[in-house]
């Protein structure tokens, strides 16, 4: 009796022990995975909102005369939690984008023919984030041309409409405007054009960071106006790209509705407007050499970079 009363408590004990590691490994197995899913979830939803609010910082830097200098803090990894403190990883990347448009300026030499005074080419950069071995699934954001995409491998779709025939590519509004001036001794003639438009480039020396921690996507918009007096002839040309030729379909109609509303020849007849945005990718404004016409560019210089 005695040796079987010291052999029940190593038995009680192993069961106990038993009980404890078989507890251990469903919790491994299932609570520890589950969590570290709901926290990459709540981090790739950080990385959502830091990507839609610099998409808005740079509408906002397009659409304003102004220099400024704005970032935004993007999580790289997640997945950590408090019994599992390993995390996944993350790119940042910045690409220069394609030529989306041109603006020519020119005057009227003593032959008459025109005379280019000046030839200035609109880019416009795109950036992305892409997770690595992340605890839920490598999902991805890319954003271009003003909206953003969701990823998955090569796999996207928009993230804001529900396809891209939705994509309302309200950023082409920013991108390009035209107001203008009535000479003070006839209203019924404009003297002065002024034509803003923006460039959105990445850094020259960027380049994508990776990595678990906190990375940034930063702006940097510088303004600049430049003046060409005497101009008899200006010329807006979007440029050609079948796989985005809705976006060009945008910006001409809004290229179009600036200068319908600010500089249409009801309000300054010695300007001609051509508007034929449908069937020609050049919009132009031909202007009367008499009165004088000043032609003021504004450009906006948005420089985008990963750190």
């Amino acid at each position: 009796m005695k040796r079987e009363d010291a052999v029940a408590p190593v038995i009680a004990a192993m069961l106990v022990l038993a009980v404890i590691v078989t507890f251990f490994a469903v919790w491994n197995a299932t609570a520890i995975p589950a969590m570290k899913e709901q926290a990459e979830v709540s981090h790739l939803q950080e990385v959502e909102s830091g990507i839609l609010r610099f998409s808005s910082d740079i509408e906002s830097a397009a659409s304003t005369p102004n220099s400024m200098t704005l970032s935004e803090r993007i999580p790289l990894g997640g997945g950590d939690v408090l019994f599992s403190s390993t995390k996944s990883g993350g790119m940042l990347a910045v690409y220069n984008g394609s030529l989306y448009m041109m603006m020519d300026i020119y005057n009227t030499s003593g032959s008459g023919a025109y005379q280019q005074m000046d030839n200035q080419k609109f880019r416009l950069a795109n950036f992305s984030y892409q997770s690595s071995s992340n605890f839920w699934q490598d999902q991805g954001y890319t954003w271009s041309h003003g909206y953003v995409n969701v990823t998955k491998g090569t796999l996207a779709t928009p993230l804001e409409f529900s396809t891209m025939s939705t994509v309302n590519y309200k950023l082409t509004d920013a991108l390009f405007s035209a107001s203008s001036v009535l000479n003070a001794s006839n209203t019924s003639e404009c003297t002065v054009l002024v034509l803003k438009g923006a460039t959105i480039q990445s850094a020259d020396n960027g380049g994508p960071i990776s990595g678990n921690g906190i990375g940034a996507l930063k702006l940097v918009s510088t303004t600049g106006t430049e003046k060409f007096f005497n101009v008899t002839r200006v010329n807006v040309t979007i440029s050609n790209n079948e796989q985005l030729s809705d976006f060009q379909e945008a910006m001409r109609r809004s290229v179009n509705r600036s200068f319908n509303r600010n500089v249409y020849s009801d309000i300054c007849e010695n300007i001609q407007y051509s508007g034929t945005y449908s069937t020609n990718s050049t919009i132009s404004l031909t202007i009367a050499a008499i009165p004088n016409v000043t032609v003021i560019r504004q450009t906006s210089d948005i420089v985008l970079s990963a750190q």
